[in-house]
């Protein structure tokens, strides 16, 4: 394998339920629980990830791995806080650590980065900063088909209610995950906070022995050591 694939790997680990990573400054423990999020359509293969309140239709950019059209199940990686008792820390919740979406039920050999269309980021020993820009602490998986949808989604309505808005409240206090349908076209989208807030996340593609993708991540930098 090549340097970035050996840079980031057990993402998986990230997609277990219980304690994971070391413990705060504070003394708490992090703890995951996976949620599974539904099904994502995506009818020509090409997934995006992306701020859903910022990108505009024409603008998304879909990677450059594709996959067989089709509905993939997605699930959110959700990480809250225990202390050295054992206590809940309701105070902190949980934040969104981590997304994915599994093209294909078996594990990932290698994982490297998921880019777009003309970006390359390099096989460096510190890899640069890459991935999506988040400036409404919100992202997103959709197919780039979905975008005309998407927009529609994240628009309000003639009462200024928004769908997407509106599914991500009803939701851990507005963190998500949500899966929301458009009415019109039947297409969906997934969307969840990201993790701390606004900031550049990536998202990784993990590949099986025969070079075919297996999963799409998101890593939101939530926990604190795999």
């Amino acid at each position: 394998m090549g340097a970035v694939a050996l840079i980031r790997s057990g993402f998986e680990r990230l997609f277990v339920d219980g304690p994971v990573g070391s413990s705060t400054g504070g003394g708490e423990q992090q703890v995951i629980t996976v949620e599974q999020v539904g099904e994502l359509a995506l009818p020509t293969g090409r997934l995006v990830a992306a701020d859903p309140f910022v990108v505009w239709p024409e603008d998304a950019e879909p990677f450059t791995d594709e996959v067989e059209p089709g509905t993939y199940p997605v699930s959110v990686s959700l990480v809250s806080y225990v202390d050295g008792d054992g206590v809940p820390d309701e105070r902190q919740g949980y934040r969104v650590a981590a997304a994915r979406v599994v093209i294909r039920d078996e594990p990932a050999y290698s994982w490297r980065p998921a880019v777009t269309a003309g970006e390359h980021v390099p096989m460096l020993p510190v890899m640069p900063e890459f991935g999506y820009d988040v400036k409404s602490s919100t992202g997103a998986f959709f197919d780039v088909v979905t975008a005309t949808a998407l927009d529609r989604l994240v628009s309000d309505d003639e009462l200024g209610n928004c769908d997407l808005i509106d599914a991500l409240g009803a939701v851990g206090g507005g963190r998500g995950p949500a899966n929301v349908t458009d009415a019109r076209s039947g297409l969906n989208v997934v969307a969840f906070s990201t993790g701390w807030g606004d900031g550049v996340y990536p998202t990784w593609v993990g590949r099986n022995t025969a070079g075919d993708p297996v999963a799409f991540v998101t890593d939101f930098f939530v926990v604190n050591k795999v």
